[in-house]
């Protein structure tokens, strides 16, 4: 199909798609009023019974964890401020005019990454170097996929090629079989629907690594971060980025190692508050990732302290329990019981290493390699299952659903 009648179709969705509640539009110009007080925007939202109604549920929410119950317009406005109006505002405008749009994706895991992105993001957004309103990151971050959804509602026989190919980024497949990628027709869609630029910048240039660590849109950079945290986290397109472009995000953003590992530990409970935001958008329910041996005891096994507090962060998310390797070692109480060992041979010694697998030989752990993006595995070790050391949910169940239990 010509990149021309792909662009006309794409064309075509857009403008079929319902536009954004009228009472939306009409919050986002009081909101623009620097004279604009809590009563006016309450007025707006209690225009519309559907909206207020919504506005009410969420207030009193777990998604915002007030004491006291929330029983009038205005004092959810207070509660939520501006920012959160609006975007509520925009949150439930867009996900109700994708429901009913036919792609062929499954919306489930569609808002289920993009729950995942939203919850890092808001979560890292007070860690970041430059102050950003974690409630716009929220949205950003929530919507910084959308663009896949329109795509794959006008070309659905080329983009379930697309999601089925494995070679090269999903772009590059998406660009080769379309002409255009996600990310573009997000901001399109985004800009159609006249939202404020930077969510658009996010959802354009969230896999562009130049772009996005050039300091010039932080909300980009901290959408790029949240993106890796949410691919880990499981539901995503595409596999996440390499360790190298988790660094220059972080540098770019400003955010230590040690947010990072905030943000892993408060993901799963933001994304639990977020089911109750999608459900009351009408979004449908998003599905829980579980981890094969989810609550099971993992060792990790390497010299570098930074990638052993990731690795450890990581395996935490996902539901493990970490035992100490020195515990592991002695045979302390405890370690018959530890189901995965993941080593990263990079940090140890050809000596080390050979003492190690004999070691582990006699263990009834399934054992994995950490290994660098693009790095292989050393050759006489070859025979062992290897994980990249930014690895998803998904790749650590498919090495262990590969071993005997």
């Amino acid at each position: 199909m010509s990149v021309d009648r792909v662009k006309a179709r794409i064309m075509t969705v857009m403008r079929n798609l319902p536009p954004l509640p009228e009472v939306t539009r009409r919050l986002l110009v009081v909101m623009r009023d620097e004279e604009a007080s809590a009563q006016d925007v309450a007025k707006v939202l209690s225009s519309d019974q559907a909206l207020a109604g919504k506005v009410l549920k969420l207030a009193n929410s777990s998604f915002y964890g007030v004491a006291n119950e929330v029983t009038t317009i205005s004092r959810a406005v207070v509660i939520m401020g501006f920012t959160g109006i609006r975007n509520m505002a925009l949150g439930f405008g867009s996900t109700a005019a994708l429901k009913d749009l036919e792609s062929g994706l499954d919306l489930d895991t569609f808002w289920a990454h993009g729950m995942a992105n939203a919850a890092a993001v808001q979560v890292l957004a007070p860690h970041v170097g430059r102050r950003i309103d974690p409630e716009e990151a929220f949205l950003a971050g929530l919507m910084h996929d959308i663009g896949a959804y329109v795509l794959a509602a006008a070309v659905p026989d080329e983009y379930r090629k697309v999601l089925a190919g494995a070679e090269g980024s999903l772009e590059d497949r998406e660009r080769e079989a379309t002409g255009f990628t996600h990310s573009q027709v997000g901001q399109g869609l985004l800009q159609f629907w006249e939202l404020p630029q930077a969510f658009g910048d996010a959802a354009r240039y969230h896999h562009d690594i130049e772009k996005a660590t050039s300091g010039e849109q932080p909300l980009t950079t901290l959408v790029a971060l949240a993106d890796i945290l949410a691919c880990v986290h499981g539901g995503s397109f595409e596999p996440p980025a390499s360790e190298s472009d988790l660094g220059r995000l972080m540098s770019a953003a400003g955010v230590s190692t040690d947010a990072l590992m905030i943000a892993l530990s408060g993901m799963n409970r933001k994304i639990d508050e977020m089911r109750e935001f999608m459900h009351i958008a009408g979004a449908g329910e998003a599905r829980r990732f579980a981890s094969v041996a989810e609550g099971s005891r993992c060792v990790v096994i390497t010299a570098d302290d930074q990638r052993r507090d990731w690795t450890g962060a990581l395996l935490g998310h996902f539901g493990y329990q970490i035992f100490p390797m020195h515990a592991y070692f002695n045979q302390e109480p405890g370690s018959a019981d530890v189901r995965v060992v993941m080593v990263d041979p990079q940090t140890l010694t050809r000596e080390q290493l050979n003492r190690l697998m004999t070691f582990l030989e006699s263990q009834a752990a399934t054992v994995c390699l950490l290994i660098e993006s693009g790095a292989q595995p050393p050759a006489h070790l070859q025979q062992l299952p290897w994980l990249n050391f930014i690895f998803t949910r998904e790749q650590l169940n498919d090495v262990l659903v590969r071993q005997p239990a």
